[in-house]
């Protein structure tokens, strides 16, 4: 099956739609199942089609909608005409939410978070319906025993962005109305029994006596294991949570502290939880530590108001147990709060860090050296790695580190590091060369110098098959510099092509590398206990935990298709292309009621090779830390030889790579590796970005 765009999807299905009744009555809901609002007439016409009673039934099919695309300029209106006469108003909002039944998913924007009122936010999340259970037949998605007079509840909602006072205002009242204040100078009032009072006392005060006197390097799992087991506090009755919604993007929200921290613990069962460059502080860290959340994505990027000690208690919390995406960006004025000792303890002891099931890491802006680079556990599943903003580590310290523990890295951000040694500030083209993509990525002298002999037919011997079987020992493909490197390599290094966004931020490419199209998943490696039993077995033994990870659709299927280890993608009946994802161990959807799990999967490369059959499968295996000292000898981890070098120049990923080279900056926003910003909407986490300002904000310096 040949890949189609979600474009030309639509336009299939709305042709389909005028045939007759019968594929009216079957293309129309596929139609509707998503839906991005882009130009204010678009959203006047679906607002006309809520209010007749005949398109109740194609309203409720609506999973996703989606403001990341809305814009009002060019519509020949004055500055005051924008302001007094808009199109996007709360009542109209409203409307639309509340005819969409089976509305999942909702993504707003800076260009219309005025309209977000008290009356809005009730309607998205006081929905009071059931979670969607979805379900495939021959494969069209379906809703398993769903009713159509009662709605959906809300499972993804992003707020990145918002900022209008307007929007402020109504996220204070609906804080007020459902939800309790925290109180941030000491502990939430709960409602506790009297034999649980001593108990919660006798805590409080061995928290503030072990603040005073300072905290020890190490946290006992002792101790840890006896706050875990601590009664559970129960919020008062006026009070509400919303146990449906799993995912949550508050990016670039300015929300007060103590609002926000309401906000955010109102949802027990988030999976995905973006904070970057928000007021979060250390009171919301500590709660989110003590609560049942379970989180797989994490993004504390630019927090300032965090500490070193609340960082690291989230990251020794069963709350972050299961992380495979994790971001604590900084940068060279504001760097990550965590202090040498603590960036140690969490390297060599984090359970997140243990497990092997790290996908996206950044630790931009935090205190690393080359010492702490020799201490990272293997990652063998780790794809996107984030070391900007860190002028203290060394190209060979990070070479080290990609051909040592992480070789299947294929997206690496350097920005901003790795200069302290140079006269000039930054990394030059030379050393980038020498130091780290030849040994990462480029064929040995001797292996080189055969092979040209071997063409030229002045060489042949046995070992050419040997020679023919070679891969680089890393999947390194793309090295994000800061903007002084990227003018030292100017016309690039052999086939490492400069690639500028439209913002601030620039790549250096290989235009000849591709995602293997017959690559698999990769398998985290299990930790070992005490006693050298496997983490699955013995006292302790937790169910195996399947994990997804999917990269978001992207620019012609090129700009980043396959940032995750397989670089997969699937196309269903309905022609839209997707991205292959584990089944998980429970039965909701990973993208909460619109990506439908299939029964089969298959896989097509960027070449449109035959697909191939395949099974994923990966456990995160979790144990009690085990001690280590520096010393210690761990074995290298194999690369899995999922990247495809030496493309010939007419293959098309490479042509769009090369064209992307040549227009020096005048591309699309969506162009861009090492995503800052998480795609919540359809789960893809930092590994994805949706269009519009998600990706603006996703791929441009801020």
């Amino acid at each position: 099956m040949v890949s189609v765009s979600v474009d030309e999807t639509r336009r299939d299905l709305y042709s389909l739609c005028l045939v007759n009744k019968t594929f009216l009555k079957y293309s129309q809901p596929l139609l509707f199942r998503r839906v991005q609002i882009t130009l204010p007439y678009r959203f006047m016409l679906l607002l006309d089609e809520a209010e007749r009673a005949s398109s109740t039934n194609a309203l409720s099919a609506i999973r996703m909608l989606d403001f990341a695309t809305f814009r009002a300029m060019g519509l020949r209106r004055t500055v005051g005409e924008s302001k007094e006469r808009r199109f996007v108003t709360p009542w109209r909002l409203q409307a639309m939410v509340d005819a969409a039944t089976g509305l999942v998913a909702f993504g707003s924007s800076a260009t219309m978070d005025s309209a977000l009122s008290l009356e809005v936010l009730e309607s998205l999340l006081l929905r009071g319906g059931a979670r969607s259970l979805p379900g495939r037949m021959r494969g069209v998605s379906i809703e398993r025993g769903r009713n159509k007079d009662t709605q959906n509840a809300l499972q993804s909602l992003d707020l990145c962005g918002c900022v209008s006072p307007h929007f402020v205002e109504a996220m204070c009242q609906f804080v007020d109305k459902h939800l309790p204040r925290l109180d941030h100078g000491r502990r939430p009032i709960y409602d506790l029994a009297e034999e649980d009072e001593e108990m919660v006392e006798s805590e409080v005060d061995d928290d503030e006596e072990r603040r005073g006197r300072g905290r020890s390097s190490v946290r006992t799992r002792d101790q840890s294991s006896a706050r875990r087991m601590a009664p559970r506090m129960t919020v008062r009755s006026h009070g509400r949570s919303f146990p449906s919604l799993q995912r949550l993007g508050l990016a670039g929200v300015t929300l007060a502290r103590d609002v926000l921290s309401s906000f955010v613990l109102a949802f027990p069962n988030l999976t995905h939880l973006d904070l970057s460059q928000t007021k979060a502080d250390a009171g919301l860290l500590e709660a989110l530590a003590d609560s049942h959340v379970r989180l797989e994505s994490l993004s504390l990027s630019r927090c300032r108001a965090l500490t070193s000690q609340s960082i690291v208690d989230l990251l020794f919390s069963p709350c972050t147990e299961d992380l495979i995406e994790l971001a604590l960006q900084g940068t060279l004025l504001f760097p990550t709060p965590l202090s040498p000792d603590d960036m140690r303890m969490v390297i060599q002891r984090a359970p997140c860090m243990r497990s092997g099931a790290m996908r996206y890491l950044d630790l931009g802006g935090c205190p690393l050296t080359d010492e702490e680079l020799k201490l990272f556990h293997g990652q063998p599943a780790l794809l996107d790695l984030g070391l900007g903003s860190i002028s203290s580590i060394s190209l060979e310290g990070v070479s080290s580190l990609l051909l040592h523990r992480a070789p299947n890295v294929q997206v690496l951000d350097l920005s901003h590091s790795c200069g302290a040694h140079s006269p000039s500030g930054f990394v030059h083209a030379v050393n980038l060369y020498h130091d780290l993509l030849a040994p990462c990525t480029q064929r040995p002298q001797a292996l080189a110098i055969a092979q040209q002999l071997r063409r030229l037919g002045l060489k042949q011997d046995s070992a050419a098959d040997d020679e023919d079987d070679w891969h680089a020992p890393t999947n390194l493909r793309v090295v994000e510099l800061s903007v002084g490197a990227l003018s030292t390599v100017r016309g690039g290094l052999s086939t490492w092509k400069v690639i500028w966004g439209s913002g601030r931020r620039g790549w250096v490419v290989d235009t000849a590398a591709g995602p293997k199209p017959c690559a698999t998943d990769i398998e985290s490696e299990p930790m070992v206990q005490d006693r050298g039993r496997s983490a699955q077995s013995g006292e302790g033994r937790r169910a195996p935990r399947l994990a997804s990870v999917s990269p978001a659709p992207t620019r012609s299927l090129l700009t980043e298709e396959p940032r995750t280890a397989g670089a997969l993608r699937t196309e269903d009946t309905r022609g839209r292309t997707g991205s292959v994802w584990l089944n998980r161990s429970s039965s909701r959807s990973r993208a909460g009621g619109m990506h439908l799990r299939p029964p089969e999967l298959t896989m097509r490369g960027a070449n449109n090779a035959p697909p191939v059959p395949t099974m994923r499968s990966r456990s995160l295996s979790l144990s009690a830390p085990r001690e280590r000292s520096e010393e210690a000898s761990w074995k290298d981890v194999p690369v899995a030889p999922q990247v495809v070098r030496d493309l010939p120049p007419e293959h098309p990923r490479r042509v769009e790579l090369e064209q992307l080279a040549r227009q020096d900056g005048s591309v699309p926003g969506t162009v861009g590796w090492h995503s800052h910003k998480m795609e919540v909407l359809l789960g893809y986490g930092m590994l994805g970005h949706e269009i519009g300002n998600y990706a603006w904000l996703a791929y441009q310096a801020s």
